[in-house]
């Protein structure tokens, strides 16, 4: 009996000591959401437990006006990504880029009624360099499709998805310049 009673005291240690390093795991990397009056600063790379929180803190804080974001690395999954980008644009808010935004994480920013640059860059990376990074890159059909159709309906066009891809592919990184900014027409008043 006191082997049976000693053998479960050790199963329920493992699984807490599991449990613990679990948490720590998914808070490393995870992306950070801070309310400053009516500005929600997000940083970090996004993930599906980010579109929860994104969708709560708006429920939570209606007087947020503006999503200013910070280092946002990228994203590992289109449908998130742009799913929190029409979130965003039917909450009516500005986006306001001052960290770099890198790849899909670009979305968020297009996601914005209103959008504009505040010393930060929008930065294209090769799908490589993205993993390399760390971040989970969708390759899928599917998310080509998805990323061709989300920028047709904010931009009017494909061009800019079409760039994104191309520039993508080529290994590089590139930073958008203001010129590129207003060829595909990414900030809007």
């Amino acid at each position: 009996m006191l082997k049976r009673l000693g053998l479960a005291l050790g199963v329920v240690l493992a699984l807490g000591a599991g449990g613990v390093v679990l948490v720590r795991m998914m808070d490393t990397g995870a992306t950070a959401f801070r309310v400053e009056g009516s500005v929600l600063h997000m940083s970090g790379p996004v993930s599906g437990a980010a579109a929860d929180r994104l969708d709560r803190l708006l429920e939570e804080n209606t007087g947020l006006t503006v999503l200013a974001l910070g280092d946002i690395p990228g994203a590992d999954d289109v449908n998130w990504v742009t799913g929190m980008g029409r979130l965003i644009r039917s909450a009516g808010l500005e986006t306001r880029v001052e960290g770099q935004v890198v790849n899909d994480a670009i979305f968020l920013f297009l996601g914005g009624a209103t959008r504009s640059m505040a010393g930060g860059a929008l930065v294209l990376q090769s799908d490589a360099a993205q993993r390399q990074a760390g971040v989970a890159v969708d390759q899928s059909t599917a998310a080509e499709g998805d990323r061709l159709r989300y920028v047709e309906a904010v931009l009017g066009a494909p061009d800019f998805a079409d760039f994104m891809s191309e520039t993508r592919a080529s290994g590089a990184q590139y930073i958008l310049t203001e010129a590129d900014i207003a060829r595909f027409g990414l900030t809007r008043n």
